[in-house]
């Protein structure tokens, strides 16, 4: 199937293989009708074919369909699936090598993405912003941002300029994911190790860096040791950060992220993000950008 023909479909097949490009999978992803359906995720490593086989086999009690959604980047006999699939919903994401995909066994229900065009992030970029009610990003903020990053962090990039009032250009330099992030992380793994934070955050802000960027960096951060501790508690501890990013960090980054995601819990966690929700509230009306800040990390620190 094409692009523009599964862009005319009116409702997706029951069973149905997505491949290709990353930046249409992890969108596409998202907005699968499996609501109030039994649903079970596999992803990558954690793929097992008899359980998915049976868990689409079985009946519901309350007459419910069940649901299977497979991420994985190895492709195995999914012809298993595609035959006892029946009235229930299969949906298989590939993330390998597009030439392995044996699209035969889909039938006609699959659709391979190729790397998207500017007219396409504009047109997914728009329904991304419409369903999460951002609307102070216009069209040529809109294609300033794509000019400047790796496609493929659009979504995270639109999140968090969300947050900011009066968006130009120059702000959208200094907050997208190409500025200084992994340094700012640096910053942000010392806090939560019991390093020497603050002078790292002080040397930030001596080289000129801005503490709303910080600020909303810190708030990506936490969102993502969320992510991973709720992965950790209900997946379990292998693959985490690309079933998170959708990307594979440095594996010592990785374990490094696990053990401080896993450590901390739920209660304290909704503790950090209203810390750092007050702290973006108070940054907009402050003089003193830089002492907010430094509260900021101060309080949470407390929490650790």
């Amino acid at each position: 199937m094409k692009l523009w023909e599964f862009n005319k479909l009116d409702t997706l097949p029951n069973f149905f293989l997505f491949y290709g490009d990353e930046f249409y999978l992890d969108f596409y992803s998202r907005k699968l009708p499996i609501d109030n359906t039994n649903s079970l995720k596999m992803y990558f490593d954690e793929v097992d074919l008899d359980i998915a086989k049976n868990h689409l086999s079985q009946n519901s009690l309350f007459g419910d369909k069940n649901s299977l959604i497979i991420k994985t980047d190895k492709w195995s006999d999914f012809s298993k699936l595609t035959k006892v699939v029946g009235d229930n919903y299969f949906y298989l994401f590939f993330y390998g090598d597009a030439k392995k995909a044996k699209t035969k066994i889909f039938n006609n229900n699959f659709v391979r993405f190729f790397k998207p065009d500017l007219r396409e992030l504009i047109l997914k970029s728009n329904q991304y912003m419409q369903e999460k009610n951002i609307t102070n990003i216009d069209i040529n903020h809109l294609k300033y941002l794509i000019s400047k990053i790796d496609y493929r962090f659009l979504f995270s990039e639109l999140d968090k300029l969300a947050l900011v009032d009066d968006l130009n250009n120059k702000i959208i330099d200094k907050l997208i994911f190409a500025y200084n992030e992994t340094s700012f992380d640096d910053v942000f793994d010392s806090l939560f190790l019991n390093q020497d934070y603050l002078q790292k955050l002080e040397y930030l802000l001596f080289e000129g860096n801005d503490e709303i960027a910080i600020l909303m960096s810190l708030s990506r951060y936490m969102k993502i040791l969320y992510m991973f501790n709720l992965h950790i508690k209900n997946i379990g501890y292998d693959n985490v950060s690309r079933d998170v990013l959708g990307y594979q960090i440095p594996k010592n980054l990785e374990e490094s992220r696990k053990n401080i995601a896993f450590k901390i819990k739920e209660n304290v966690f909704l503790k950090f993000f209203e810390i750092i929700l007050n702290a973006e509230l108070e940054m907009k009306s402050s003089k003193d950008k830089s002492a907010v800040l430094f509260r900021t990390f101060i309080e949470i620190k407390s929490f650790i």
